[in-house]
């Protein structure tokens, strides 16, 4: 009981972490310098917390991330170009400070004041669905951005086109704020349809994807309503979705339809692959692999590597479109760059978390875990494309969900 006691304390300084980290969503808008300037401040937190950060020696978490941290400056030996791979992996000291700052902020204030996070992140993902309902009716979001492709949108992001990637870091702890303050079936259901065709509509097939698999597992675990009124709001997605590709003007038939019907001919994933730019940047990073069977070319050296003549394939309709700052591929991407040393060193982290994440879930049934245990499944799922794993925006959304992951995870002090 004293522990407890002296965990309800509320530190002055701790207010303002936490505004901040009900304003990350904001940083990650905002762009890599804020998201970087976010991350240095709570690694300072953490720093000076350190005296309470103690716990982490005795925290599984801690060592599998560890793992994960050593096998990367391995990796750094074997590096093609080490003055490019540096920064990245230093970065994760950073990240780790992060991490954990962000699970003692939880774990101090979990029945009070992060109730106040999760209510601002929710404000966030509200007020940028209305900016995506905005744009898709005017041409631009509410600030005038305008996309420079017809059928994706831009949002507040202006030419860096992730509004679909954010919508998936973010639309679980919308639910689940929203199933904590609103017992209204129909007003649950309503929001999960908008959201699920606002992601649609967004224009990146890959991130709605992974979004309608997050939601069909948390509606299928959470939502506690018969199966009847479940397959009734599954089946007016599917005609919404069926109405907007054969109606819209925005392209989205030829994006979700025309350009993915090849796959359900014969041989047609293959066929697929060979015809995009994806296909030829998996085929690359395999030849990369190949020839660095063990360690890779180092982290964030694919952009160097993979523009070299004797990756060329023109199996690949687009193998002049090769080059790239990453494979687009989260498993293709650490085959590549880091071999199979970086590759099971990864799986090995990745897994264990998840299966510790998932055993504290299934005791303690919080849902605001469950939604950081659904989308770290979602963003290492094997085939669909994916951004750079530890470039900034990408790691910004998923560090913070691994975050939320584990911070409900109590370790005995």
């Amino acid at each position: 009981m004293k522990t407890q006691k002296n965990l309800s304390v509320t530190k002055p300084i701790d207010i303002l972490y936490l505004i901040l980290l009900a304003t990350f969503p904001i940083a990650l808008i905002v762009g890599n310098f804020i998201i970087n300037f976010y991350i240095l401040l709570f690694s300072i937190s953490f720093l000076v917390n350190f005296e309470e950060n103690k716990v982490i020696f005795k925290d599984k978490f801690f060592y599998l991330i560890i793992f994960f941290f050593i096998s990367l400056l391995v990796n750094l030996f074997f590096s093609s170009n080490p003055e490019n791979s540096f920064p990245r992996i230093l970065k994760m000291i950073f990240v780790i400070f992060f991490i954990f700052e962000i699970k003692r902020l939880i774990q101090r204030h979990e029945l009070g004041y992060m109730q106040n996070v999760y209510k601002s992140w929710f404000l966030i993902f509200l007020i940028l669905s209305v900016d995506v309902i905005f744009e898709l009716s005017f041409g631009s979001n509410l600030i005038g951005n305008t996309s420079y492709m017809h059928n994706r949108i831009a949002s507040f992001f202006g030419d860096e086109l992730v509004a679909g990637a954010f919508y998936h870091g973010f639309v679980l702890f919308f639910l689940c704020y929203l199933v904590s303050i609103c017992s209204k079936d129909y007003i649950i259901i309503f929001s999960i349809i908008l959201v699920l065709v606002l992601s649609f509509l967004i224009g990146e097939r890959s991130n709605f994807i992974k979004l309608f698999i997050s939601i069909s597992i948390f509606f299928s675990l959470i939502i506690k309503i018969n199966y009847k009124l479940k397959l009734l709001t599954v089946a007016t997605v599917i005609i919404i979705l069926i109405f907007t590709l054969n109606f819209s003007e925005k392209g989205y038939k030829n994006k979700y339809f025309d350009q993915m019907k090849i796959i359900t001919t014969s041989n047609g994933y293959s066929k697929f692959i060979k015809q995009s730019q994806y296909g030829a940047h998996r085929d690359t990073s395999m030849k990369i692999f190949k020839e660095n069977i063990f360690f890779g070319v180092g982290v964030k050296n694919f952009r160097h590597e993979s523009g070299k003549k004797k990756y060329e394939n023109n199996e690949f309709l687009q193998t002049n479109k090769r080059q790239s700052t990453h494979p687009h591929q989260i498993h293709h991407e650490f085959l590549s760059e880091t071999g199979l040393f970086g590759y099971f060193s990864f799986l090995i982290f990745i897994l264990s978390s998840i299966f510790l994440g998932l055993k504290n879930y299934l005791k303690e049934k919080n849902i605001y875990q469950l939604s950081g245990i659904i989308f770290v499944i979602t963003s290492v799922l094997p085939i669909l494309p994916s951004g750079s794993f530890l470039s900034t925006f990408t790691s910004g959304i998923f560090w913070l969900n691994f975050s939320i992951m584990i911070s409900y995870v109590k370790v005995k002090s």
